[in-house]
């Protein structure tokens, strides 16, 4: 199961890109900010029609998994996730197999004086796998809160990487953006692969494979199951922000099933 595994998790490649623009109609006021059952401000939103961008969005890459619009202190807000078709290329001298390449984007517009305007954009991929492969937004993970209180919203959103030929974790990154900031928690998830359930393998602190030698990873690969490397990237944060993380990143981690390219 390892080498698969750590042949898998040098296969995939993050970046960062973006686009957008325009919609319409006239703009809401600010929606108020609501606690959750964990004490967080978290804002409404609402899913919008995949196949029928605002007036004045681009047109997106690949195809729209994910279309929601909330609107905060900025005006109203647009966040679009979408994926590319499957590009397969044939086997050559350095693939002895074909080997598949898929991308993930995500985009948040916000709307002013009637034009939609990219606030930030993310682009993440999967590249020349050969094992079975998969990538896109974990259901229902997408959250928008306002942590720190000043009417100007996070987006939080938790993406799934696969290349595998067996039972090993998946790659999964937990990515927070306030405008031009950019928080995130890249690890690993839990899988479900015999009877014991999944959630009990969560562990009871995530945090972190980088104070992990890599000599003591390799014979104990188990300890990447739930982790992630790092929370370095929160240390300017406001503390709400890491705390939300983290219990977002436990919500989530266990594999759900996976659907079709």
């Amino acid at each position: 199961m390892r080498p698969a595994f750590w042949l898998a998790s040098l296969l995939f490649v993050a970046a960062c890109s973006e686009p957008h623009s325009p919609a319409e109609t006239k703009a809401a006021p600010p929606a108020a900010a609501t606690v959750d059952s964990a004490g967080f401000n978290s804002t409404t939103v609402k899913s919008l029609p995949l196949r029928q961008l605002p007036a004045g969005v681009p047109r997106q890459p690949g195809k729209v998994l994910e279309m929601t619009q909330w609107t905060d202190a900025n005006g109203p807000n647009l966040l679009l996730i979408s994926r590319s078709a499957v590009q397969t290329l044939p086997a050559g001298p350095d693939d002895p197999n074909d080997v598949q390449s898929v991308s993930l984007y995500a985009r948040q517009y916000v709307q002013r004086a009637g034009k939609w305007k990219e606030l930030w954009h993310l682009q993440d991929g999967v590249e020349r796998c050969a094992f079975d492969m998969w990538l896109g937004p974990v259901p229902g993970a997408v959250a928008v809160t306002d942590l720190d209180a000043d009417g100007r919203t996070e987006t939080t959103l938790v993406y799934k990487l696969v290349c595998r030929s067996d039972v090993s974790p998946a790659d999964l990154k937990l990515i927070m953006r306030e405008g031009p900031d950019k928080y995130a928690l890249r690890g690993h998830t839990v899988v479900q692969y015999d009877s014991v359930p999944a959630a009990q393998r969560i562990p009871a602190d995530a945090c972190c494979l980088d104070t992990i030698s890599a000599a003591r990873l390799e014979e104990e690969y188990e300890l990447l199951t739930g982790r992630y490397e790092t929370e370095k990237e929160f240390r300017q944060a406001p503390p709400a922000f890491l705390r939300f993380a983290r219990q977002h990143w436990r919500r989530w981690v266990v594999e759900q099933e996976m659907g079709q390219l």
